[in-house]
């Protein structure tokens, strides 16, 4: 796959007037000998049967595997990979294991799947309905297999683990965080980077890279509104069959635009990137704003692509988009074909087409249901009538509602978004973070992550604007385009709030050496070096202190660590929710509870990693200056390890 190019294709509102930048050209690989690839496809939350009468699908909520009969349209079989979760008793709900992805083995007797939390690759023999676990690293995603093993996509220890058996034979550490894994046409893997910038191709059987594929951001261009920006959230890819195309799903975050000028048609563009087997590049986008001169090819706006299906021969290219709760239908010759809207359920994860191309089988994980198309050359339709997953749902109805809304920008339904533009999870990816620093009108911020929920945390916002999760219909309002009135849609905004509290676990921290944390701890916690001043209690933060009611008009305690900004996009002086100072400088001290997970780092992205946090803030804090390099590694392996 040498001499490969990237290239973007943008389902939301702008087309492009002017081709993208060059696209960066992987350097040429070794011919590879493996042969064909041993099994078609890519992760997916959901997969088909090689004859099309059994459905395998994650239950990430519920801790379990449905297996569908698709010819009677029901559920048959039940895998639990643990006991159904319960409310703890501080009201959260964190399943043990969160499976998210299953493959099937070539042979189709084997079934494979992830777990998220409890760091397992679980096997199930379907004979004998038997099941062995191997713990492989922290928070699996992505899994496929191939004759002799089993591949893992370990996205917070940034590596691709390959399993036989139950042992981990080999590892492929990479620079970013994996999330789906994609069989290409000569044999070789690909994952792809959650948060960028592309992906990696993996020779299985040495478990070595052969290239680095980058999908280049696009530069912003003469209307704020023409798809452009940093590319994030690499949901999936997928190779076009009868091709030599692979297609990703992603976003790309325009993070150029200041406010006020900032909003929700300038915000996210979901896209599709192309890499091929030459020199090719297109970009193909939309009409679905009035940029005059734009000859777009793609007539709809969508939000959060995050799974693709190709026909069997390649003509179709279905796109779940999660957020808008619709798929669209995109040809072989790049342009759409049809958009399927609305889906009769919510948060739409994963898809299978089934082997004679008729229907596709879409995961909607919010509903606990599976949604069925219909499908020919010529028309994409959605059927009435979904098939249940499940008979009895654990979660709370207050936190499954939150969920819906969190990961919805179905704006016919509930006014969160305009056009069905954008969700929470548009910018919170998986409830934590899309890695990029926004042009506020306070200031450079970089986006925060809401894993562990806000209770405990004291203050929100950098500089303490705001008290509470309610207190964001202002962030729905203003950035989303949304319409949210907080006395009329407080129902609304408490399951969100109650979701965002209580039902978006912390990350599991990546695997750490236990003798260097410790160290580190000690440090972290001896009064002279100075962090556990200000980053202390359960969620390591003195936000709140002495003031236990968040009452924004008492006392705020705010800190001035040497961070702030004076250049062309200065911090400034503004007023909290509530009509209070606050000035430019000084900001609220952040929780470190799963700081690993959310790079970059301080209140405007400037630090790429912990190491620069410390580096940054020398002087700032305590004796930090005196640190050894060794201490330094110690610390930053604790930081890790939270």
């Amino acid at each position: 796959m040498a001499n490969l190019r990237v290239t973007c294709v943008a389902l939301t509102l702008a087309a492009c007037g002017t081709p993208p930048p060059p696209a960066f050209v992987p350097p040429d690989a070794p011919p590879d000998a493996s042969g064909p690839p041993p099994t078609p496809g890519h992760s997916s939350s959901i997969a088909l049967s090689a004859d099309g009468t059994r459905l395998y699908v994650v239950n990430a909520d519920l801790d379990s595997i449905s297996v569908i009969d698709t010819n009677e349209r029901a559920l048959i079989d039940t895998f639990a990979l643990a006991p159904l979760p319960a409310v703890g008793s501080d009201g959260s709900y964190t399943p043990a294991v969160m499976p998210r992805a299953l493959a099937l083995s070539p042979d189709g007797a084997t079934l494979y799947a992830t777990g998220e939390r409890s760091g397992m690759l679980y096997t199930i023999d379907l004979a004998t309905r038997a099941q062995t676990s191997v713990q492989v690293c922290s928070e699996p995603i992505g899994v496929l297999a191939d004759a002799t093993a089993a591949y893992v996509a370990c996205s917070q220890d940034r590596l691709v683990a390959k399993v036989s058996g139950t042992q981990i034979t080999r590892t492929m550490p990479l620079a970013g965080e994996p999330w789906a894994l994609a069989w290409l046409p000569d044999g070789t893997l690909l994952a792809t980077m959650l948060l960028g910038p592309g992906a990696a191709q993996i020779d299985p059987a040495a478990m070595t890279m052969t290239a680095a594929w980058e999908i280049p951001d696009t530069q912003p261009r003469d209307d704020a509104r023409l798809a452009h920006g940093q590319v994030r959230g690499i949901y999936d890819a997928a190779a076009r069959p009868d091709s030599n195309e692979v297609w990703f799903a992603h976003v790309m975050l325009g993070t150029d635009t200041p406010q006020p000028t900032l909003d929700f048609e300038r915000t996210a563009f979901p896209s599709i990137s192309i890499a091929t087997n030459g020199a090719y590049t297109v970009t193909l986008s939309t009409d679905a704003q009035d940029v005059p001169g734009i000859d777009g090819s793609f007539a709809d706006v969508v939000s959060g692509p995050h799974a693709i299906a190709f026909t069997h021969d390649g003509s179709l290219a279905l796109v779940v988009d999660t957020n808008s709760e619709d798929v669209l239908v995109v040809g072989g010759d790049h342009t759409e074909h049809a958009l399927v809207r609305h889906l009769p359920g919510h948060m739409a994860e994963g898809i299978a087409i089934s082997p004679d191309d008729t229907h596709a089988y879409i995961d909607e994980r919010n509903t606990g249901d599976i949604a069925v198309l219909d499908v020919s050359p010529t028309q994409v339709t959605v059927e009435s009538s979904t098939i249940s997953r499940y008979a009895t749902d654990p979660m709370p109805a207050q936190l499954r509602f939150g969920q819906q809304l969190f990961f919805s920008a179905n704006s016919d339904e509930y006014p969160i978004t305009t056009n069905h533009w954008i969700a929470c999870a548009t910018c919170h990816m998986e409830g934590r973070s899309d890695g990029v620093t926004w042009l506020f009108a306070q200031g450079p911020r970089d986006t925060p992550t809401n894993a562990g929920g806000m209770l405990g945390t004291g203050f929100l916002f950098r500089t303490a604007d705001r008290n509470q999760v309610q207190d964001y219909w202002h962030t729905i309002n203003v950035e989303q385009g949304g319409a949210f009135d907080p006395t009329a849609e407080a129902t609304l905004l408490d399951a969100i709030t109650a979701y965002v509290n209580f039902a978006i676990p912390l990350p599991v921290p990546p695997t750490t050496d236990p003798i260097m944390a410790m160290r580190g701890q000690q440090l972290f916690e001896d009064s002279t070096v100075g962090c556990s001043g200000c980053h202390s209690g359960a969620r390591f933060t003195d936000s709140g202190s002495g003031n236990p009611t968040l009452d924004l008009g008492g006392t705020v305690l705010l800190h001035d660590v040497g961070t702030c900004n004076t250049g062309a996009f200065p911090d400034v002086a503004h007023e909290d929710v509530d009509g209070h100072a606050r000035a430019a400088c000084m900001f609220d001290t952040p929780s470190l509870s799963g700081i690993a997970s959310t790079p970059p780092y301080l209140h405007d992205g400037s630090a790429l990693t912990l190491k620069d946090v410390l580096e940054q803030t020398r002087g700032t804090m305590g004796d930090i200056n005196g640190l050894s390099a060794d201490d330094e590694a110690a610390l930053v392996e604790y930081l890790r390890s939270l």
